[in-house]
């Protein structure tokens, strides 16, 4: 179990997992239900927003404490490759990828969404996303700027200027994202002043030129801004430790908030939806994201019920599992039997099947080389293509 100052951290993972799993698994199971609540509210992009809220505040904090790049990043590969690759390598096997070679470039840097490279698996596209971010915190912490309450800022009203992107599309570009991914690297973990300048703003450049000139369509509308909203986690971690007023940390979120909103309203009208129903739910989305993390964190020296944390430990598995059993049994998922019938079976399997590959894929992945377990894990959830869900 994890420590109680982190507890609430993981209740927010739980939520947020539980919220993207309903939005998935109702496509199948409980479709009225489905069709009531998919009108008020969007629990998908609800729970994905929740988890980069998460990312965001914990993830450079994660970097302060290891105090250089080089162990950052050790631990993020301990961290995420391990289950990463085992669900690639399942998936792969099941549904061989038209191109295998561009397939394991763009998704060995974990940059495929961007990359323009087809994903082996949808829900592949928040890692994209939460890559983006370390490439950029990895910047700031090269030029010695993690502490701008700018990045946020910026990236949130570029976002809502952009609104919506229509970019000059590189299209599959893994082998040029993987050579300036690399190169980048070597230079930021060198331990040379320069080379790490150097490394880290390649890094960022690579970062900002896929999030503006090769955006999916599926995310024109909002790409910046999910980064932007990562940022906003880390401010609001800024504040909570007293490196940034909370009227500045309330600037941020009101900027980043108000520009997502724009955002999402700008699709609606994009997908001629522009109606009082559909511009509720958007706020709705909005309130339950934000107001589910600051709930989480006005309540957090208060008891987080083991089960919930529980959840929010083995996320990461939750995340890979409950959709790879989508793709693999869409045939069971739509048998003729009772809906609570399969949507026990099916959770049954998904938290069993997690807990299997936290305790036997993801923590001994994280003991390599280490003498311990990151008592930090990434915040990642994910859910398919935007358009699917609206």
């Amino acid at each position: 179990m994890t420590a109680p100052r982190l507890a609430w951290l993981d209740g927010l993972r739980a939520v947020a997992v539980l919220l993207v799993v309903y939005a998935h698994l109702t496509r199948f199971v409980f479709t009225d239900l489905r069709a009531v609540t998919g009108e008020w509210l969007h629990a998908g992009p609800a729970g994905v927003m929740l988890f980069f809220l998460v990312s965001g505040y914990i993830i450079p904090a994660s970097l302060e404490r290891h105090g250089d790049l080089r162990a950052f990043w050790r631990s993020r590969v301990r961290r995420l490759f391990p289950l990463y690759l085992a669900a690639i390598a399942v998936l792969a096997v099941a549904h061989p990828p038209a191109d295998p070679l561009a397939t394991a470039v763009g998704h060995a840097t974990m940059l495929p969404f961007l990359a323009g490279v087809p994903l082996i698996t949808a829900v592949f596209w928040t890692l994209s996303f939460e890559m983006a971010f370390y490439l950029l915190v990895t910047t700031l912490f090269t030029v010695r700027a993690t502490r701008s309450i700018l990045p946020p800022v910026v990236l949130a009203l570029a976002g809502a200027a952009t609104t919506p992107l229509v970019p000059l599309r590189f299209g599959e570009v893994p082998v040029v994202t993987a050579a300036v991914l690399a190169l980048g690297l070597a230079g930021a973990v060198s331990g040379r002043r320069w080379a790490e300048v150097a490394g880290g703003l390649l890094l960022g450049g690579l970062a900002l030129a896929l999030l503006l000139f090769n955006m999916d369509p599926a995310h024109a509308h909002d790409g910046l801004l999910i980064v932007a909203v990562m940022f906003t986690g880390t401010v609001i971690h800024r504040a909570d430790h007293g490196r940034t007023s909370w009227w500045r940390a309330g600037a941020v979120i009101t900027v980043v908030a108000g520009s997502l909103l724009f955002a999402w309203i700008g699709e609606l009208a994009t997908l001629h939806a522009l109606t009082p129903r559909y511009i509720a739910r958007s706020v709705i989305t909005l309130l339950v994201f934000g107001g589910s993390f600051a709930a989480g964190m006005l309540l957090r020296h208060r008891h987080t019920p083991a089960w919930l944390a529980r959840i929010g430990v083995i996320s990461y598995s939750v995340y890979l599992v409950h959709y790879a059993l989508i793709e693999l049994g869409r045939p069971l998922l739509s048998a003729d039997v009772p809906d609570p019938v399969i949507a026990a079976g099916y959770l049954a399997a998904v938290f069993g099947i997690s807990w299997l590959t936290h305790r036997y894929i993801e923590v001994p992945g994280q003991r390599l080389g280490s003498a311990r377990v990151d008592p930090l894990p990434l915040a990642t959830v994910g859910r398919e293509h935007r358009g699917a869900d609206r």
